[in-house]
């Protein structure tokens, strides 16, 4: 073996390493030419989509928003157009002063006032206008709604029958108002009721307001008359209009009213129940509302069957006499209430806010209003019978929507009737056609109706459909919703 002990080993610097000296291993400095075009160019190719991607996201985030306000800015004015149009046809009122009957038994109930309809007056039937709205749609393709409406003070007072235009015009989307009728003598700044109109009110100089601008499309269709859709009725049994109403018979409702059918068989169903014979809160000697022993009437809706059951609870109990509501359906109940057949006859004694007349529902075990949880689902509906005669006054039809927000079970139909005025509990009411139905959600059919042809049709219109568009920076939000109008027509 050679003796290396004392041989020299050559050592390679930086310079020999680079340039091989004392290896096989070859580097470079840096890049060529070509291979740095290349990096740039790759380079470049990535800036350029990570641009194109920022530039898109950030177009998107602007369109986003844009078609958000839009949409806010249509959701917004179509509820203002929906307060508008859920008012159509309102037209009976508390006239401001108090009763015939003195001053502790409230205030006069006033009759109707057909000002505020289209063209009531007409001789001509078959063309009278009895609703409450007109719809025209114009040369530039958008839609005209005029609507007439009574307007009331803090305490349901008449103060005035006003009208309602709602209309584009250079695109922007327009509403004005004016007064066709306002109430005679001085209006007063009075607390509680404040029964005046302010001097810069509106519709004092028809003022015309611009809503929002950016408007592409305004629609207002009403709904079909004669088109109800398929309603389910749940009391009396489809196909059926025979009903029976019994007394509730417990410690708050000792006193019970007498009922008879058309035929004037006492506590027996038919078409028609009449209920007369009220328990009377009134006390004729002190001459005042009695301080102790108030009561009040009630009677549960059944199905008219014979039996010997007099238990409200029992009969309330039986299949078809008591009903679940879903939460998310419509429901509504809807009757007919005889105008008097008599000058004479007390029920036009009844004076609104003092007297009581609802209908509505009770749990069939508490006799309470339907709760859940601690919570009425559905109050009562009140009303008031006819004030003229018969073909008079406010005509014989009542209906009552409504929708629980929780899952109602076992709630039995009712009428509540309390007498507080001297001579009402006297009088006699007639109950007709008592239905309680499911309302689908196709109940209106939308579609071209030619009304000027059929006027007298429009008084069946109970819907609209509202269709609007409102443009921001070039994106649309779009609203469409149907609105219910129970007052229009003559029978609200």
């Amino acid at each position: 073996m050679e003796n290396v002990e004392n041989k020299e080993i050559p050592l390679l610097n930086s310079y020999d390493i680079l340039h091989g000296e004392g290896s096989s291993l070859r580097l470079r400095k840096g890049f060529t030419l070509m291979e740095l075009m290349v990096y740039i160019a790759l380079l470049g190719g990535i800036v350029l989509i990570a641009g194109q991607a920022f530039s898109d996201s950030t177009k998107m985030r602007v369109r986003t928003q844009n078609m958000l306000e839009a949409s806010e800015v249509a959701e917004s004015v179509a509820n203002l157009i929906k307060t508008d149009i859920a008012q159509t046809g309102a037209k009976s009122a508390i006239e401001d002063g108090v009763s015939g009957v003195g001053a502790e038994y409230g205030s006069k109930f006033s009759d109707i006032y057909k000002d505020v309809y289209m063209d009531s007056d007409n001789e001509t039937t078959s063309n009278r206008d009895s609703s409450s709205f007109s719809v025209v749609t114009k040369a530039d393709g958008f839609d005209s709604l005029t609507l007439r409406r009574l307007r009331y003070d803090e305490c349901d007072h008449y103060l005035a029958i006003e009208q309602v235009a709602w209309y584009v015009k250079n695109g922007s989307l327009r509403r004005k108002c004016k007064f066709l009728q306002i109430k005679e003598g001085t209006l007063v700044n009075t607390a509680p009721c404040y029964a005046w109109i302010p001097t810069d009110d509106p519709c004092t100089d028809s003022t015309e307001i611009e809503i929002t601008e950016g408007v592409s499309a305004f629609t207002v269709i009403p709904g079909k008359p004669g088109v109800v859709g398929d309603n389910i009725q749940l009391f009396p049994a489809t196909g059926v209009t025979e009903f029976r109403l019994v007394g509730r018979n417990d410690a708050a409702h000792l006193e019970l009213p007498l009922i008879t059918n058309e035929a004037e068989e006492i506590n027996k169903g038919g078409n028609t129940q009449t209920l007369t014979n009220f328990y009377q809160n009134y006390d004729p000697i002190d001459e005042k509302i009695k301080e102790v022993g108030r009561k009040v009437n009630e009677v549960i809706a059944i199905r008219n069957e014979t039996t010997t059951i007099t238990s409200w609870k029992s009969l309330c109990s039986q299949e078809g006499n008591h009903f679940t509501f879903e939460p998310g359906e419509q429901y509504e109940i809807s009757f007919e209430i005889s105008s008097p057949g008599a000058n004479d006859d007390k029920s036009k004694m009844f004076v609104p806010g003092v007297d009581y007349m609802s209908v509505g529902f009770r749990d069939k075990e508490t006799g309470d209003l339907p709760k859940v949880n601690g919570v009425v689902q559905v109050n009562n509906f009140t009303f008031f019978p006819p004030m003229g005669l018969k073909g008079e006054g406010s005509g014989p039809g009542r209906s009552m929507r409504f929708s629980v927000a929780k899952k109602v079970e076992n709630a039995c139909l009712a009428f509540t009737f309390a007498c507080y005025s001297p001579l009402v509990s006297q009088g006699k009411v007639s109950i007709t056609n008592l239905r309680l139905t499911k309302i689908p959600s196709a109940n209106y059919n939308f579609e071209a109706y030619d009304f000027e042809s059929h006027k007298h049709d429009k008084q069946n219109v109970k819907a609209f459909l509202l269709k609007l568009d409102v443009k921001r920076n070039g994106e649309s939000g779009h609203v469409d919703v149907v609105v219910s109008a129970p007052s229009n027509g003559p029978h609200d």
